[in-house]
């Protein structure tokens, strides 16, 4: 295998587990293009379709396709970044991955950065984070006060249920995903992405005062 040399451009690589967090997660990072007061460096997204497969197709992916590829571009990957639910962890088998035997083997591959960006508890408590929007988009008078349900998705569910609708997970998710005000959703979860905007160089604007 070809190695980077020292003018290859930096290139980060997040990896999601599952098709409404890489939903989410492009629409995240047009908002930084738009919004950093910087150049971002590049964002390769891999949808691993299951968190259990950070332990048997992340490794095998970055080895055969993703980093040959970026070889090939003329890029060398700074950073690996692993986004998950933690409420998988939570509920399942706080083991489910080693993260820091997966740490060492992405570092023996020449990739200083490591991230591990968990989504508390799951994308749907992200998405709910820009309750304005989300009722606009389906178009309610007034946010409800509470809503009936243990987890995020069921919350959405009970949202969806008031206009006589049923929220779809995945890629069907785009076009609410695309009405939410990104800005909203990162400043809201600001702490749990610091590690990701900072992989991707990305500069902050200044917030309005309200």
């Amino acid at each position: 295998m070809t190695e980077p040399n020292e003018n290859s451009k930096v290139l980060v690589v997040l990896f999601v587990e599952g098709d409404t967090d890489e939903v989410l997660f492009k629409a995240l990072i047009e908002y930084y293009k738009s919004a950093s007061k910087t150049e971002l460096n590049p964002c390769k997204i891999c949808n691993l379709r299951g968190v259990t497969r950070y332990t048997s197709k992340l490794i095998a992916k970055l080895q055969n396709e993703i980093i040959p590829d970026a070889l090939k571009g003329g890029y060398k990957i700074q950073t690996v970044c692993c986004s998950y639910d933690t409420d998988v962890f939570e509920v399942r088998n706080p083991l489910m991955v080693n993260w820091d035997s997966l740490r060492k083997t992405v570092s023996r591959m020449g990739i200083k950065g490591f991230i591990q960006l968990g989504i508390k508890s799951s994308i749907e408590d992200w998405i709910l984070c820009d309750m304005k929007s989300i009722c606009r988009y389906l178009k309610l008078k007034s946010a409800p006060k509470s809503l009936k349900g243990n987890d995020g998705n069921a919350k959405l569910n009970d949202l969806y249920a008031k206009v006589k609708k049923v929220y779809m997970k995945g890629y069907q998710a785009k076009e609410l995903i695309a009405a939410l005000d990104m800005a909203v959703i990162r400043n809201k979860n600001q702490e749990a992405l610091k590690d990701f905007e900072e992989a991707l160089n990305f500069s902050a604007p200044k917030r309005r005062s309200v």
